[in-house]
């Protein structure tokens, strides 16, 4: 029972981060922004193709009759997982940029810290990732037998 929670879960995050992204994304203050390049622009709508392509695959791997159904939950968790950690690193790899994309100077803050909403949910996706995972290789007999 539990291989099937977890192939629920995971599921249910990888079409969560296709369908949120493209509406999350799909507007004026990200891919419609008059000031992004082009190219920029190009790029963003590439990535947002890229990860409903990858996304679609991974839930197909996920329920296809396989002799190796490990293969298909692990490939399926780690897209999942390297969607979302960079959410953690990337503006330090790219000075510069940042995590926030509402209006300049009104970030919401929590104590007197900055709050990023989307590393907020970048975490919650990593953790149901991660108990997805676990729930999975938790029942490795029922796994293999599906």
């Amino acid at each position: 029972m539990h291989h099937l929670i977890a192939r629920g879960l995971l599921t249910a995050l990888l079409a969560a981060a296709s369908i949120s992204s493209f509406v999350l994304d799909w507007r004026s203050n990200h891919l419609l922004n008059p000031a992004w390049h082009p190219h920029a622009q190009f790029h963003g709508a590439l990535l947002l193709f890229f990860l409903a392509g990858i996304c679609a695959v991974s839930i197909w791997l996920l329920w296809r009759r396989s002799r190796e159904p490990e293969v298909a939950l692990k490939v399926a968790a780690l897209i999942s997982a390297s969607f979302w950690t960079p959410f953690f690193y990337v503006t330090l790899l790219l000075p510069g940029s940042t995590l926030w994309a509402g209006v300049p100077g009104h970030m919401p803050k929590i104590a007197g810290l900055s709050f990023y909403p989307n590393v907020a949910t970048a975490g919650l996706f990593l953790i149901l990732t991660a108990i997805a995972y676990w729930l999975a290789r938790s029942d490795p007999q029922k796994l293999n037998q599906t």
